[in-house]
């Protein structure tokens, strides 16, 4: 007996499983199960805008390439593999990526192994080849340029009414949180939130022209530039910011053959160990190295990394202070001065001089070598803080009476950790059921890194026993992902714990140890100490650091004053210390 069925049912049946449905049911169901295992959220509360310009965009793909049996798969790579970019991105680097980021891919290329390359090159560049050559340029022209206004009419809309564009999607979209990405991205979508923040970049490079300066702010500035020169004797500061230190034993979950600190390390700083809130996890060094030297949070408003879009122009960030308050400003760089445009970062923020390993800085001046990195790419901070050491010794003797503010930034401990066991042999391997081979590689660096800093500290304090000595992780490393410090009870999982950073500070030859604090606090650490206490007397030194986005975003105003004059923008600067400086 056959069964036959009422066309009408045919319809719906058509109507219902069609490759469309198929295409949404998919990306639900992948984003669905990536949520769970560290990427963004779920696409199905985002309804108002990303589904349907994600079916718009797939018809779109459908109409540009043949017709054929792989016409579905091939219409749709495109889209998943976008989709798969940012997760993947939001699991390394626990934050969303922005269309600005893009221009940050020939750094990103420069320190990723080969291996890595070429399986991206492999992930990405054969479905996108499969697309481009389906691709009909014969047929059906009108129509395809008749389908292509919607998307041009969006991208224009961005690029040229930016504050129309956002005014729209605010008001027809669902509640965009300036704190968290990933929650704006669970409201509105990885596409709608893209096109948003694009937006607001693109309207805050319109604006930041026009922002002014309180003058009060500019007469704080000097008087804070005036306590520091008013010292009878002032006081050399170091600053040295460490590549990726994560101290392994604030994972609670881990468990090794031996104490990952070296025993000098740990007799010299005791528990004196604090905490400070890093902008970024697991990537962006340059975004560390801003709040650090200019105390503002990196808020990414102009560039996906501020010290891109500096142009050389005078900022007075901390060095520029110091500089103007009589101190020599060095900035001694680990890896090549290209990298995050920290040659025009460096100069424009107050540093007189710049060194980087001669390997790297052909035509410029410089005291060290990044010397043999067979089996590491990086240079060991050993080597690094030996010659940086050595450096400052005979540069104090020679010229004992005029400070120096001594910034060092090393790149040893950078994924994927390698280590050259000939060198430095393994001294401990992990134990139990949580096995992780970066983990392994970087807690064996950890042992030799504190062994390096320990003499580093010692020799310092032994050249320069009057002085202020601060060590400070950028940020931690990828490891796994965001996942794998959640596995291994970071910090015993508090909130926001991946970006907590191990800091050490050393006053006149002695351990410190401050409450937790945020990387762009540590320039008012600084300047009460080369004022001996004068500056937080007079401001507002409470590194609170509770509702940690909430104070970032506080601190808007010093962030629009640094990039300002930064980006060489027709306004002053508010300087570090006013008196409306951040409230935390």
């Amino acid at each position: 007996m056959t069964l036959t069925v009422h066309p009408y049912f045919s319809r719906l049946k058509s109507l219902v499983i069609n490759r469309y449905s198929v295409f949404l049911l998919f990306l639900l169901g992948y984003t669905e199960l990536l949520q769970q295992q560290g990427g963004l959220p779920s696409l199905l509360p985002a309804w108002r805008f990303e589904i349907p310009l994600l079916l718009y965009l797939y018809f779109f793909l459908n109409l540009l390439i043949r017709k054929s049996r792989l016409q579905p798969l091939i219409a749709a790579a495109p889209l998943v593999l976008f989709y798969g970019v940012f997760d993947a991105y939001h699991i390394m680097f626990g934050r969303m990526l922005r269309i600005t980021e893009i221009t940050e891919l020939p750094e990103m290329f420069q320190i990723l192994p080969m291996l890595g390359i070429a399986l991206i090159g492999i992930l990405l560049g054969i479905p996108f080849l499969a697309f481009l050559f389906s691709i009909d340029f014969r047929q059906r022209r009108t129509t395809k340029v008749i389908a292509a206004l919607p998307l041009l009419a969006l991208l224009l809309m961005v690029q040229i009414t930016p504050d129309f564009f956002m005014a729209v999607f605010q008001k027809t979209q669902q509640e965009i949180l300036i704190y968290s990405d990933a929650a704006s991205a669970e409201n509105n979508g990885r596409l709608g939130m893209m096109l948003y923040n694009e937006a607001r970049r693109k309207s805050y490079r319109a604006k930041i022209a026009g922002h002014q300066l309180n003058p009060d702010s500019r007469l704080d500035f000097e008087k804070v530039v005036a306590g520091i020169n008013g010292q009878p004797k002032k006081r050399n500061i170091h600053l040295i910011v460490l590549e990726s230190f994560l101290d392994p034993g604030l994972l609670k979950g881990a468990r090794f053959s031996r104490n990952p600190t070296h025993p000098d390390f740990s007799r010299l700083f005791s528990k004196k160990g604090g905490l400070s809130i890093s902008p970024v996890f697991a990537g962006g060094t340059a975004q560390a190295e801003f709040e650090v030297l200019c105390g503002a949070p990196a808020l990414r408003e102009f560039s996906g990394i501020e010290f891109d879009v500096f142009t050389g122009a005078k900022t007075n960030c901390l060095p520029q202070i110091l500089s103007l308050a009589g101190y020599e400003t060095n900035a001694t760089n680990s890896y090549k001065p290209d990298f995050f445009n920290s040659t025009k970062a460096y100069t424009g923020i107050g540093f007189e001089k710049r060194y980087y390993p001669q390997e790297f800085a052909s035509g410029y001046s410089t005291y060290f070598s990044a010397g043999d990195v067979t089996d590491e790419n990086y240079m060991f901070d050993g080597v690094l803080l030996s010659q940086n050491l050595e450096f400052i010794t005979k540069r104090i003797q020679e010229n004992p009476t005029l400070p120096i503010f001594n910034y060092v930034i090393g790149m040893y401990g950078h994924t994927p950790h390698d280590i050259n066991f000939a060198k430095r042999p393994q001294v401990l391997t992990m134990l139990g059921k949580s096995r992780d081979e970066g983990l392994e590689k970087s807690a064996n660096q950890y042992y030799y890194r504190t062994e390096a800093i320990a003499a580093f500290v010692k020799g310092l304090i032994a050249a320069d026993p009057q002085s202020l000595i601060i060590l400070v992780s950028d940020h931690l490393p990828s490891l796994s992902g965001i996942n794998a410090y959640k596995e291994l009870n970071y910090l015993g999982g508090a909130v926001e714990s991946t970006f907590l950073n191990r800091i050490f500070i050393i006053e006149n030859g002695r351990p410190v140890r401050y409450n937790t604090i945020h990387h762009f606090d540590i320039p008012r650490i600084i300047l009460n100490y080369a004022t001996k206490g004068k500056y937080c007397q007079e401001h507002d030194c409470d590194f609170m650091t509770r509702d940690t986005m909430f104070t970032r975003n506080a601190c808007r105003d010093d962030y629009l004053d640094i990039m300002s004059q930064a980006m060489d923008a027709a306004s002053y600067l508010r300087m570090i210390g006013s008196q409306t400086q951040c409230v935390q």
